[in-house]
């Protein structure tokens, strides 16, 4: 293994977004480094050892990453001269024309014109950055690798300064490459770059963008001590970033608007666990992907207002697959924008939701929030029962109803149900406003009510319930005082 460290001098790093001129690139990008390193090769008449440093470079695969949260500085407009313009050609013996006279004029710098100009930076937490490879180079290239950091001085604009090395004991990376689905899309150099780059020099044109390559957070290790249910402790979330204020009650509306978004987009054939349906059209009886609202709720002031959706992905489903049938709709586009999906309903409402991919988000968008292990749960939205309740006591068998719901979600039977018709937690409306769900077979209402789940030990979420748990319903969150006593 080997890592460069890269630490910025200033405290922040300048280097615009290539989909956002106004947006700053943080982390850098792992070609932005390589060129960094090209640059200190070039201008130095670099040795053989740094040439052969930076060839091994472009056969690795691309790196994982360590780095810090980052916010944003305040950008403001600066007009600056522009590059020099052509003289106008004259002709011996000819007098000038007015025009010709005017442009020769603006090559003096009191004439020049000035255009808006804006410097977006961006002011990690933590100003160090690592670029992880599992190679292990050899001496040569090792050294190549030490002369070329010591000459590094910037990367991105000239104002960011840096210093560079090689780690040989480099911290655990946050950001790994992926062919799921991505959180950050990055440019990354290959075999043949840095011949890239010198031709593109020698016929004085820009180099081309380097290749696109999907990064994301590495998978928390699971407890073995703790049960987990049939989905994937990692939540894929988006958050809103337009369209009104909605609340819990819209969790219907919205999350099949979602599933009808993801479908259209999903490639053919479109499997099982997307759909929801065998190659033949019957419903799945294995765990497909579900739909969750992230409302504001639990705490003092939450008024349940949904700041994002979750998808909740199946456990038998491949990263790669996951990748392929969702980054169509979500994740990175090609130029490192990040993916919108439009929700439009007529008149009702019009949503935009994207990935949420910053490093601290609201609590409500953080996976944590839902999945943390946990003996309370609580509803923030009503479990439908899967049959009519019967019998002289109807409430005994309700909670034998959400009892078996838990085990067919591949958690324990829980030790305790308490149904009722308000949520424990604060800000979540009384179960008589969200709308019923349906039959699909004569359009009859189903039943729902809210619930306290207790169980013998913590598990681990996401806890969903009952016959709607594709679609939003029967969703828990681990019950307030229990946050407080590990907080």
């Amino acid at each position: 293994m080997v890592a460069i460290g890269v630490r910025y001098l200033m405290g922040w790093s300048m280097a615009t977004h290539s989909a956002d001129r106004e947006r700053p690139e943080w982390p850098p990008h792992p070609d932005r480094v390589f060129m960094a390193l090209a640059a200190a090769y070039y201008e130095t008449d670099g040795s053989d050892d740094e040439r052969r440093a930076l060839q091994w470079l472009e056969l690795q695969p691309a790196p994982s990453m360590r780095a810090g949260d980052a916010s944003e500085r305040n950008t403001l407009t600066t007009y600056v001269p522009v590059n020099d313009s052509t003289a106008p050609r004259l002709r011996l013996g000819r007098t000038p024309s007015r025009q010709q006279v005017n442009a020769g004029l603006q090559l003096l710098p009191e004439n020049r014109s000035r255009q808006p100009r804006q410097f977006p930076a961006s002011i990690p937490a933590d100003p160090t950055v690592y670029l992880i490879w599992t190679g292990d180079p050899s001496p040569e290239v090792r050294a190549g690798l030490d002369s070329l950091c010591s000459k590094v001085i910037r990367v991105g604009h000239s104002a960011s300064l840096v210093q560079a090395w090689v780690e040989e004991a480099p911290p655990e990376p946050n950001l790994i490459p992926t062919d799921g689905v991505a959180l950050h899309s990055m440019r990354v150099f290959g075999q043949g770059r840095l011949e890239h780059l010198e031709v593109q020099y020698q016929n004085g044109r820009r180099p081309d963008r380097a290749r696109w390559t999907a990064y994301t957070r590495p998978q928390p290790e699971r407890q073995p001590e703790s049960p987990h249910s049939l989905f994937q402790s990692r939540l894929l979330t988006l958050r809103r970033v337009s369209g009104r204020l909605m609340g819990l009650e819209s969790s219907l509306a919205l999350s099949e608007k979602l599933r009808n978004a993801v479908v259209k987009h999903c490639p053919e054939p479109i499997p099982e666990w997307v759909s929801g349906h065998t190659p033949d059209g019957r419903p799945s009886q294995t765990p497909h992907i579900a739909f969750l609202p992230l409302p504001f709720v639990g705490r003092e002031h939450a008024d349940g207002h949904l700041l994002g959706f979750a998808l909740a992905i199946p456990n038998q489903v491949e990263q790669a697959d996951a990748g392929r049938c969702l980054n169509p709709l979500l994740g990175v586009s090609e130029d490192g924008a990040m993916r919108q999906v439009r929700l439009y309903e007529g008149a009702s409402f019009e949503w935009t939701l994207e990935l949420e991919d910053r490093d601290s988000p609201p609590v409500a968008l953080r996976s944590r929030t839902w999945t943390r292990p946990a003996r309370r749960w609580a509803t923030v939205t009503p479990i439908v029962f899967d049959r009519h309740p019967k019998g002289r006591n109807k409430n005994d068998e309700g909670e034998r109803i959400v009892a078996e719901a838990c085990q067919r979600i591949g958690l324990p039977r829980p030790v305790d149900v308490v149904l009722s018709q308000v949520s424990l937690h604060l800000g979540v409306p009384h179960s008589r406003q969200f709308p019923a769900m349906r039959r699909k077979s004569d359009n009859g209402r189903l039943q729902h009510t809210h619930a306290l789940v207790k169980f013998d030990r913590p598990v681990n979420g996401p806890v969903i319930l009952g016959a709607g748990r594709y679609r939003g319903y029967g969703m828990c969150r681990p019950v307030q005082w229990e946050e407080e006593d590990e907080e």
